[in-house]
């Protein structure tokens, strides 16, 4: 119904049907068509955003949390681009989600065999560090650096090129941006760029040395 019609989908906002997609996320034959509808529910919410206040509430995060470290590996390639959605759509969600724990989720599946799911992975990263209330904190905690950087240097034979080439482009990218934003941090933080003058600009995460 998620993908039906406008009336469709706020009828099913109305009884609950939200809720029912959260619950079937806990059921292995209907969590990845749940998410997608969840996805599509997000991607058609109004100017009230009431489907963007349900997924910030407590449980809904904890949910999402929960499925995205417990999905069966048959299933995990498949739910990659849902959350993808669902983190690009809303600002607000994607942020909630990362400090709740989707963040060194996502990095510690970087190992994963299927260089679309790395892709991906990669893609989902790049969403929430843009989005990141602390983002130096995310760099180092999660020695985001080296994971990236072992990524564009590791060979895989046996695998699709094209797939491992886009991996490597986009980990390269990704590494890039990371490394301008600690310089500009540092940059930021120092008295010395403007002799006499206080800091302003960027400011620099108090919560890491």
């Amino acid at each position: 119904m998620a993908h039906a019609s406008r009336n469709s989908r706020e009828q099913l906002r109305a009884h609950g049907g939200l809720d029912v997609y959260l619950s079937l996320l806990d059921d292995e034959l209907w969590s990845v068509t749940a998410l997608d509808s969840i996805a599509v529910c997000l991607a058609h919410d109004n100017d009230n955003r009431k489907v963007e206040q349900a997924l910030l509430k407590k449980d809904a995060v904890q949910r999402l949390v929960k499925f995205f470290q417990c999905c069966p590996e048959q299933h995990f390639v498949h739910i990659l681009d849902p959350f993808l959605k669902i983190i690009t759509k809303s600002s607000r969600i994607n942020t909630t989600l990362a400090v709740n724990g989707l963040t060194p989720l996502l990095i510690a599946r970087l190992d994963h065999q299927d260089a679309i799911a790395r892709l991906n992975l990669l893609k989902l990263i790049k969403a929430v560090y843009e989005h990141h209330p602390r983002p130096k904190q995310l760099i180092v905690e999660n020695d985001l650096p080296q994971k990236l950087q072992n990524l564009i240097e590791e060979r895989r034979d046996g695998q699709r090129s094209g797939g491992q080439v886009l991996v490597k482009q986009m980990a390269t990218s990704l590494l890039k941006a990371l490394h301008i934003n600690t310089v500009l941090l540092k940059w930021a933080g120092s008295p010395a760029r403007y002799p006499g003058t206080p800091n302003i600009g960027l400011q620099q995460d108090p919560a890491v040395d």
